[in-house]
Order: structure tokens, then C-alpha cells, then sequence
């Protein structure tokens, strides 16, 4: 066993949440990449949500192996209230989130610590996309509150843009409620052109992967839940939140989501209400620029989602998804 000494725990910079349910499969790849990391100056919080399989026993092995490791029991609530319950026992100075069955490159804290002893709020990175083939994806992000993207995990944050800030509980798409606040409140966001996190999405039980419609309208209540966050800021955000309303209800709902909705009448009344609710918000979205594409890439997206509204599904799928499916073909072959 290290002692404080050694594992630096007279000087905890980094705070390190994983919330824990049923992985066992994944947490020690996860684990294994944080302890294996080039920076020591951090401390792991692993909260086990209520998992019913072997993946707190595993945990366990990695309290006793370094004290930099510690581990909390919770009844199982869901992923944002595991989150929630590590960051008010985080000691660090800056935050880094985990999902429990993904993994980091060695230098992730090295690299990001750097830039926020320079006076970065929030440092932003890219990461890898693992798929069920186990091929990674080099995916870039921005460093918007839209284009960084909502996922809490690819970015570092100083834990003050932090203090009194919680996950919606409860509901899905729980970190578009509160990330792309984080973001918008800080006031210096540095980006690293590498990718540092690997983003697995090979399992089949992922949230990601999983299709919900019954859960669709939580979407709806995070969007809410995200504009009063916005609306406490000092400056106006009303084209934030018209731009977000568009990223997730027309490009990552209509667009992605909706195709894999296979009952034609249950998919048309999904469509309908993203349109409704997407036009109270941002009524001019066929003309609003809410993020950096092309004019062709534009004009395709929004060709497509007035197909998807107006129930012409085979069209959209014409404009929008076969491109991209022959792409990825020719990409593999």
C-alpha cells in the first residue's frame, strides 16, 4: 500500500468522481487507467449507486491497494445523484468526471492540471469513441457551451464553477441540464487538440444505446431545468438557449434519435412534439447559426428535420442517414 507520502495526498488538486452501477466488466480497466496516470496529485471518488453485481466488491480491491482510492455506498438513485453525492465530498481544487466504463489516457491530468495552473476555469479535450467492434473514433470537440458538447467527462473544471451546482435528478439527459451552465459560467475555457478519454459504446445496456421513448419528454424538463440555470447568469443567453433547443431537439432528437423509433405512428407523434416545443423557443431555427458547418451540411440537416416534422420519413432518411451510412462504408472497406 502507497502511503500519503508517495501518493500525494498532501496535495490534492484533483478530485476524480466515477459513479459506479453494475459494470463489473469495466471498472478495473477504469481504475487501473486513473492509478497508471502521470500526475499523483488526485484523489478517486468512486460512489457505488446500489449495484447489485460485483462492481463495489471490485472497487473495494482498490481502497486497500492505494489510499488515494475511496469508496461510498448509496441506495441506487441514478447516475446524476451518484455524481451529485461525490461532489459534495470532493477536497480537490479542480474536478474530473468518469463514467465507470470508460477509461483515460496516462496524461490527462498532467496535461489539464497544467492548464489550469495557467488560469484555465475549464479545460476542454477531445476523446476516443470505442465501438462494439472495439475500433476507436478520434471525435473533436469545441469549446462553446454547444460545441464542447454536454457530457461532463471531457472536460477539467475548477471545482468553485462547482459550488452550489447539482445534477437534475431522476430524469435522463441529466448533464444537458447543468453542463453547458458550468461551461457558460466560466469565463476562461482552454481546448487540448488530444484525445485523453475513451468513451465506450460496446455495450448494448448503455443509456446511450438504449432506446426510451417513454423517457423522451425528460429531455423537455432538463431543457427547462438548463434555461433556469442560464436565466441566473449576469448577461443574456437567450441565443444559447435557442441554439440548444436546436442542437438536442432537432439535431440529436429528430435527426438521431428518432430514426431508431420503429413504430411509424409512435415515431410521428415524437416528431410532432420536438417540433412544437422546439418552435416556442427558437421559431426561426431554419435560419438560426447556433454552431460552426458547413452551408451544405446546414441546409441538408434542416432539409431533413422539415421532412421528419412533415412525416416524410423515407425522404429525411434519403437526405440525412444514408449519406452518412455510405460514408461508414466506404470508410471500412
Amino acid at each position: 500500500m502507497l502511503n500519503e507520502k508517495e501518493n500525494g495526498m498532501e496535495a490534492v488538486k484533483v478530485s476524480i468522481i466515477i459513479p459506479v452501477y453494475n459494470i463489473e466488466k469495466y471498472v478495473e480497466r477504469c481504475l487501473d487507467s486513473i492509478l497508471a496516470q502521470t500526475y499523483p496529485h488526485f484523489e478517486v471518488i468512486v460512489v457505488d449507486d446500489g449495484a447489485t453485481d460485483k462492481s463495489a466488491q471490485l472497487a473495494a480491491k482498490y481502497v486497500l491497494r492505494d489510499m488515494r482510492v475511496r469508496l461510498l455506498h448509496k441506495t441506487n438513485g441514478g447516475q446524476a445523484s451518484a455524481r451529485n453525492l461525490g461532489l459534495e465530498q470532493a477536497n480537490g481544487d479542480y474536478l474530473l468526471m468518469v463514467d465507470g466504463d470508460d477509461y483515460l489516457l496516462p496524461d490527462l491530468l498532467e496535461k489539464c492540471v497544467e492548464k489550469l495552473e495557467l488560469g484555465a476555469d475549464i479545460v476542454v479535450f477531445d476523446y476516443f469513441s470505442l465501438n462494439h467492434k472495439q475500433q476507436q473514433n478520434y471525435v473533436a470537440v469545441g469549446t462553446s457551451a454547444i460545441t464542447a458538447g454536454t457530457a461532463p467527462w471531457n472536460k477539467m473544471y475548477r471545482r468553485a464553477l462547482w459550488q452550489d451546482v447539482f445534477f437534475p435528478e431522476g430524469l435522463w439527459y441529466e448533464d444537458l441540464g447543468v453542463v453547458p451552465f458550468v461551461l457558460s459560467k466560466a469565463e476562461n475555457v482552454c481546448k487540448i487538440d488530444e484525445a485523453f478519454y475513451v468513451y465506450d459504446q460496446s455495450r448494448e445496456d448503455s443509456q446511450t444505446n438504449t432506446v426510451n421513448t417513454a423517457r423522451y419528454k425528460d429531455i423537455l424538463q432538463v431543457l427547462a431545468h438548463l434555461q433556469q440555470q442560464i436565466a441566473t447568469l449576469p448577461d443574456v443567453q437567450t441565443d444559447l438557449m435557442a441554439g440548444m433547443y436546436l442542437e438536442q431537439l432537432g439535431y440529436v432528437m429528430t435527426l438521431s434519435k428518432s430514426s431508431t423509433i420503429k413504430n411509424k405512428s409512435e415515431r410521428r407523434f415524437f416528431l410532432q412534439v420536438m417540433q412544437q416545443e422546439l418552435e416556442k423557443v427558437c421559431p426561426h431555427w431554419v435560419e438560426l447559426t447556433h454552431k460552426p458547418e458547413s452551408r451544405q451540411l446546414k441546409k441538408i440537416r434542416r432539409l431533413a428535420m422539415h421532412c421528419y416534422f412533415r412525416g416524410y420519413f423515407l425522404l429525411g432518411d434519403m437526405l440525412y442517414v444514408w449519406p452518412k451510412k455510405l460514408k461508414q462504408i466506404g470508410v471500412n472497406e
